[in-house]
């Protein structure tokens, strides 16, 4: 009787740790449904009449500006006559809504709304993952611009599939180092501590 109460003690006593790590997970994840569902939401707003085509037009201009100077200041033979226009290496681009990457800057400014991160933490994880998005999405228009430059015939390829899993990649590796800085600079509770014994009622 005694070893069947240790045993099931025992068997306890390790189930406690594997079901808080469970619903520590659960809880870290939750953040990402959350986004995932607000970003959803806000692409729905972002496709309503009215409001799709000066977002559009706004987006594409500063994508445009912005890689035409990004280049510039490498320099990098980056031409820009008109807005949408861009030329690379003499190897012409036109800049639409899906080059831009607003979909990833959405998701990664709802993420940080989202995380379960104190407010400083907030704002510089926020800082460094859209300056990620933006230096990568530049880095993007000029790698294109030599691809095509050199190989036209892999243009299409490269950059509707391989820079898309990048990015994604990217965004989802900057939040989940994110993620694991303000989970090592928050204070941990101590599991060691053994409970107050309860006080006895005269």
């Amino acid at each position: 009787m005694g070893k069947k109460r240790r045993d099931k003690k025992g068997r306890n006593g390790k189930s406690q740790p594997q079901s808080a790590r469970k619903k520590a997970m659960i809880r870290s994840l939750k953040p990402l449904l959350w986004a995932f569902t607000a970003w959803f939401i806000l692409n729905a707003i972002l496709h309503l009449p009215g409001i799709k085509e000066p977002f559009n037009a706004a987006f594409v201009s500063f994508t445009t500006h912005a890689a035409h100077w990004f280049g510039k200041a490498l320099f990098i033979p980056v031409e820009m006559n008109s807005v949408p226009f861009l030329s690379v290496n003499g190897f012409n681009m036109q800049v639409i809504m899906e080059c831009t990457a607003y979909t990833f800057y959405l998701f990664a400014i709802l993420l940080v709304v989202f995380a379960r991160w104190p407010l400083r933490h907030k704002f510089s994880s926020l800082g460094i993952i859209l300056a990620g998005i933006f230096i990568i999405n530049n880095l993007r228009f000029i790698s294109m611009g030599y691809l095509g430059s050199y190989r036209p015939e892999l243009f299409d390829l490269v950059h509707d599939i391989v820079w898309n899993v990048l990015f994604g990649f990217m965004v989802f590796g900057l939040w989940a180092w994110r993620e694991v800085t303000a989970n090592r600079n928050s204070p941990q509770p101590d599991t060691n501590k053994q409970p107050l014994p309860a006080s006895k009622q005269g």
